[in-house]
């Protein structure tokens, strides 16, 4: 199985800053959505104040996306350009290299991390778009191979972001190791080490599918038997639960029960809506808070387990190391 490095550094590129983008009515692009996935769209407006565009999803949704959330087709016999800088200047330490891909051209110290190829080679945006898939990006293969490499550089700075209070959100809409928009109830896991959110497209170390979270106080119900249970047990060494990592699979449905029975401030049970005692799901659209002291430092060693411990922080999911 892949594994994950988290948090990778994030670098700035040693060429001249982006340049603006070039979006107009009707051109056709590729958007990046909040689940980390690539989707087909066309322009329908260009939002110069909110750096963003209108676009038209082949189901005729349409939805704002943010400019770095977008990416152009390359035009055919276009003069040859930094499709970051949009320079043309070479020389021997920083060329121009291109993607067999989607056509686009990179310096190469612009490309997150530098490119350095020996043959045909494929940019981050087109390596993601390969290797992420629902339920769980890649494991192995060569694409798989390059998002890892690709994953050793984050594109945005994340200490530069600018955070809501609970860590949910933040004002870029910068995640994941995409740097696409995301929403943590969607389908995200949060690192034990930074705290940022990762899609679960572009994570490659999970064996089983992300349950969604609850979206409204009286929302998305889950079978215990045959949805938690199930998916704890799969993901139960990753999840760190400190002294109960060990307990044996035929003792885990009790632990669970009790822990979603006694938690009522936290969890709703199927009996609570007259339905199915056996069907549990979250009182608000909210985790647990994460403690003061971990938001202003170091995330604490060894956090106590929620199945015991009703104080305890939200569990955030540690990424493996290379």
């Amino acid at each position: 199985m892949a594994s994950e490095a988290g948090p990778p550094p994030s670098r700035a590129p040693r060429c001249p800053p982006p340049a603006a983008p070039r979006f107009w009515e009707g051109q056709d692009v590729l958007a990046r959505w909040t689940d980390g996935l690539l989707y087909l769209g066309t322009i329908k407006k260009v939002d110069t104040g909110r750096r963003g565009c209108l676009v038209q999803f082949e189901d005729n949704s349409q939805f704002l996306v943010l400019w770095k959330d977008i990416s152009p087709v390359a035009v055919p016999g276009e003069e040859q350009s930094c499709c970051v800088c949009s320079g043309r200047a070479l020389n021997p330490e920083n060329l121009l290299v291109r993607c067999e891909k989607c056509g686009h051209a990179y310096h190469q110290q612009c490309h997150l991390p530098a490119a350095h190829p020996a043959g045909p080679w494929m940019c981050r945006r087109c390596v993601f778009a390969v290797a992420t898939k629902r339920g769980g990006a890649l494991k192995k293969g060569p694409q798989a191979k390059a998002m890892l490499s690709m994953k050793a550089v984050l594109p945005y700075q994340l200490k530069t972001l600018e955070w809501d209070p609970p860590h949910l959100a933040n004002r870029q809409q910068c995640y994941c190791y995409c740097g696409g928009p995301g929403e943590w109830n969607l389908k995200m896991l949060q690192c034990r080490g930074c705290a940022q959110w990762f899609h679960e497209a572009c994570t490659q170390c999970l064996s089983k599918p992300l349950l969604y979270g609850d979206r409204w106080v009286r929302g998305v119900r889950f079978d215990l038997e045959r949805e938690i249970l199930p998916f704890a047990s799969a993901n139960w060494d990753a999840l760190l639960l400190g002294p109960l990592a060990e307990t044996p699979k035929g003792e885990r449905y009790g632990q669970l029960l009790g822990a979603l029975s006694a938690h009522k401030d936290r969890f709703i049970s199927g009996r609570e809506m007259k339905k199915r005692k056996g069907l549990f799901g979250l009182h608000t659209r909210a985790p647990t808070p994460l403690p003061p002291a971990f938001l202003g430092g170091p995330p604490p060693a060894a956090p106590p387990s929620p199945l015991t411990d009703s104080r305890a922080p939200r569990q955030l999911l540690q990424l493996p190391t290379h």
